[in-house]
């Protein structure tokens, strides 16, 4: 059936809108298979090396704690970088943004692809000015329509109407990507519809020559996307991919590209409903089939992918759905404030443009981010802690509230118990507390309580089991404080708080 722009009649597709959600939920529960991934093989490529940005030096007049002892496993700086990004945009564009299907069959006709622009200027702009410091295309989705002229599949873009057949979506996206400063990255789906390779062996070297094409033709690449769902086919498994050749492929051109999901450096955080789990350790054991080793702790830090709207491909019928600015607001305190990523799926029309609506929520949910974390209440204020590590004045309490990412307090390296009390100048109303650890010396704190007193009297107000790079506490209800105080628990090592903070948000 053809793509309809008007919204006349969409209530009558509401069944079979139904039915592919629920298509959808079995894609969600097949990913959790890629635990059963193992396998190994060679690659001999000769690379070409593509032109990378190193990143930005430190400045020398910046403020930072001296180095303190690793406890492993602890990240690269391009993970760390990651994290502290935060957020990230996904763009769902490609075959089944032209048709009412969500996944299309990978049989319509590249013609079917035919918008009238790409409006990567909007697509990037938005994404820069809403807080997102890295993108992510679907350069290759499940239909196994490419957005550029791979010389490996007759099924893309050079066979579509636009621009006469002469366009590249990716390079427009990744130029415009680089030109603005957000970090490009793309998504290209395993799972391909259309190539008569997939599921063969063969499909390896056709896989890999993609890889190929998209790290060597358009510039650094911050995060690579691959997605571990297979199909419905349930003779086709995860040991029938050569997991280990695409990552060496990928590192060879694109060393500093974060894999994602199937990879070694971003896991799925099991979820595409943009949740967060109450207990997020950055690390898990590593993978045969992403790792050279095995049975040993590496840092791969979660990642929670969710849709602004139902569908992760826009539909006209979505429209009345969109998530609202305070629901956005809440994924972000559901993912970033439980030590997690936020990736934001916003599908282009297909017209080329994002809808007003998409765009006017994201805006609106920047306004309160920036509102809701405007004045921190413990900013600079007197601080003193039960233990804290001399011989630097770097390391002391009143680090961890100079609003510096690259200060912190830190405890002796046998003194895993500790409280961190900050004392205000007047009584004041909180509602969120946010506090970060200096995650570059790894993660540590496994348990910690929050403690408000007021009149004469200290009281419990909220409580939490891991930090990590961030975690974002919201009470039931506002409080009056003179004082509050950290107190760490248990953990793995001596804590090292680089951020305590407290807000109040009424809106």
């Amino acid at each position: 059936m053809p793509y309809k722009k008007d919204l006349n009649g969409h209530f009558k597709l509401v069944r079979k809108v139904k039915l592919v959600q629920k298509a959808l939920l079995v894609k969600k529960a097949l990913r959790l298979s890629f635990l059963f991934l193992f396998l190994f093989s060679s690659c001999s490529e000769t690379p070409v090396e593509p032109k990378i940005e190193a990143d930005t030096p430190q400045s020398p007049t910046e403020v930072v704690s001296p180095d303190i002892e690793n406890i492993y496993p602890i990240p690269t700086d391009v993970q760390l970088k990651w994290q502290d990004a935060e957020m990230v945009m996904f763009i769902h564009f490609g075959i089944p943004t032209f048709i009412e299907s969500h996944l299309g069959t990978g049989t319509e006709p590249a013609e079917t692809f035919n918008p009238d622009s790409a409006n990567v200027n909007q697509w990037v702009s938005v994404a820069k000015e809403t807080g997102f410091k890295y993108m992510i295309l679907t350069a290759k989705h499940h239909s196994g329509f490419c957005l550029w002229p791979s010389e490996y599949t007759e099924y893309s873009i050079k066979h579509s109407p636009y621009k006469g057949g002469k366009g590249d979506i990716v390079k427009e996206f990744a130029d415009e990507c680089h030109a603005q400063g957000v970090s490009f990255g793309y998504y290209l789906s395993l799972w391909d519809m259309n190539s008569p390779l997939y599921g063969t062996p063969a499909y390896n070297d056709y896989y890999v020559n993609q890889t190929k094409e998209l790290c060597t033709k358009y510039g650094e690449v911050g995060e690579i996307w691959l997605d571990g769902f297979l199909g419905y086919n349930s003779s086709i498994t995860h040991d029938m991919f050569d997991w280990q050749r695409y990552v060496r492929t990928t590192k060879l051109y694109q060393p500093r590209s974060l894999m994602a999901i199937m990879g070694p450096d971003i896991r799925w955080v099991g979820n595409e409903d943009g949740e967060g789990s109450e207990t997020d350790w950055s690390f898990r054991i590593s993978h045969p089939a992403f790792h050279p080793y095995s049975d040993v702790n590496v840092w791969q830090p979660s990642e929670c992918d969710v849709s602004i709207r139902p569908g992760w491909f826009y539909k006209a019928w979505d429209d009345p759905l969109v998530k609202s600015p305070e629901r956005l607001v809440q994924l972000y305190l559901n993912t970033v404030g439980k030590n997690s990523n936020l990736l934001l799926n916003v599908p282009p029309m297909p017209d080329g443009n994002f809808n007003q609506i998409d765009v006017n929520n994201l805006y609106r949910f920047r306004q309160i981010l920036d509102n809701m974390f405007k004045t921190d209440i413990l900013l600079g204020k007197k601080a003193t802690a039960s233990n804290s590590r001399s011989g630097e004045e770097l390391w002391q309490p009143s680090s961890a509230l100079d609003g510096n990412p690259g200060t912190f307090w830190v405890t002796d390296p046998s003194v895993v118990n500790a409280d961190l009390e900050v004392e205000l100048d007047t009584s004041q109303q909180v509602n969120y507390f946010r506090v970060e650890e200096a995650v570059k010396y790894g993660q540590r704190v496994s348990s910690f309580e929050i403690w408000g007193y007021n009149n004469g009297k200290w009281v419990i107000l909220t409580a939490g089991t891991t930090i990590g790079r961030s975690r974002i506490l919201k009470l039931d209800s506002p409080v009056e404080v003179e004082k509050v105080r950290l107190r760490l628990l248990t953990g793995r090592g001596a804590p090292a708080i680089r951020t305590f903070s407290a807000f109040y948000y009424g809106g």
